[in-house]
């Protein structure tokens, strides 16, 4: 062990001595290790001093090897090859257990999180890799293996399946000091509503939802505004006002009693979300038969609303 020591910081030159000898050519072995022919034949000299022997014949077009040169080739090619494979092969191990999963921030805030520990508890080998981004990641360039996205349609691609349509309604907390009784959609045209501002679609708008209802929206001004779903959950749960959200999002805020919604107020069905699991990992299939137990054991399930 302390000669090894001694000899680590040969590695490289035995590395590129390896290259060298398979081809016997230091112009291939430098295109093959992404240096310059010159690094080559240096880090050759450097070992060959250190080994106080000749590897390598040098003639004026070619390089082969010495008797010496051979000699090494076939003690140490073979244990480059076993620490190779066996790097590769830890490799290929951590990448079958682990797990690239890319959402919304709003999704991965309000709905997965709160049960990735369950995922956890099930499967502790599988290491979960949560890339949370309202940017829609391109899944084969940046080594997606589920996603989950909401949209009016199905999105481009093979694999993709809906798995929850949303469901949106006012919230309030317990704490919000009502002026009214909240039992009809009438009653908000007199509360402290809270908007979306920003760039979110007008179907996440109030204006949107007073429509749906058939009634007149109330001035903005009297509201409070923020620019992010999160901030907007925030304030509501805090009882700054009430807001427009709904299933799935705000469905661990309904169990736990942080929110609730207005009764006689109906919700409004909107998107979808879609699932993408690629078939040929196998946390993403387990991730995936997971996920839809969670879904469809939910009150608001896409099973409980198509029957």
């Amino acid at each position: 062990m302390d000669n090894l020591r001694k000899d680590v910081h040969l590695l490289r030159n035995i590395v590129t001595f390896r290259a060298a000898s398979v081809s016997e050519n230091f112009t291939k072995a430098a295109v093959e290790l992404g240096i310059s022919r010159v690094a080559v034949s240096r880090q050759i000299a450097e070992l060959e001093q250190a080994l106080n022997t000749r590897l390598f014949s040098r003639n004026h077009r070619k390089v082969a090897l010495t008797r010496s040169g051979s000699a090494f080739a076939e003690m140490v090619n073979p244990a480059m090859q076993t620490i190779e494979e066996a790097m590769e092969q830890q490799r290929a191990n951590k990448s079958d257990t682990r797990l690239t999963i890319t959402v919304t921030s709003a999704f991965a805030t309000y709905w997965l999180m709160p049960r990735l520990i369950d995922f956890g508890a099930q499967h502790p080998d599988i290491e979960i890799n949560l890339v949370a981004s309202d940017r829609y990641l391109d899944i084969g360039t940046e080594g997606i293996d589920v996603a989950i996205r909401y949209g009016p349609t199905v999105p481009q691609g093979p694999g993709w399946e809906p798995i929850m349509q949303e469901a949106i309604f006012p919230v309030f907390s317990p704490n919000y000091n009502a002026q009214t009784d909240l039992r009809n959609a009438e009653a908000l045209l007199n509360e402290r509503l809270l908007y979306l501002s920003g760039r979110y679609r007008r179907e996440a708008r109030w204006e949107f939802w007073f429509e749906s209802q058939g009634l007149p929206a109330p001035e903005e001004r009297s509201g409070v505004h923020v620019n992010t779903y999160i901030n907007m959950l925030q304030a509501a749960i805090e009882g700054q006002g009430i807001a427009l959200a709904g299933h799935p999002l705000v469905d661990t805020y309904l169990e736990n009693g942080e929110l609730q919604k207005m009764p006689g107020v109906p919700p409004l069905q909107r998107e979808m979300y879609f699932l993408y699991a690629t078939e040929q990992h196998r946390p993403a299939r387990v991730f995936r038969s997971w996920l839809k137990e969670k879904i469809w054991n939910a009150p608001e399930s896409l099973a409980s609303q198509n029957h």
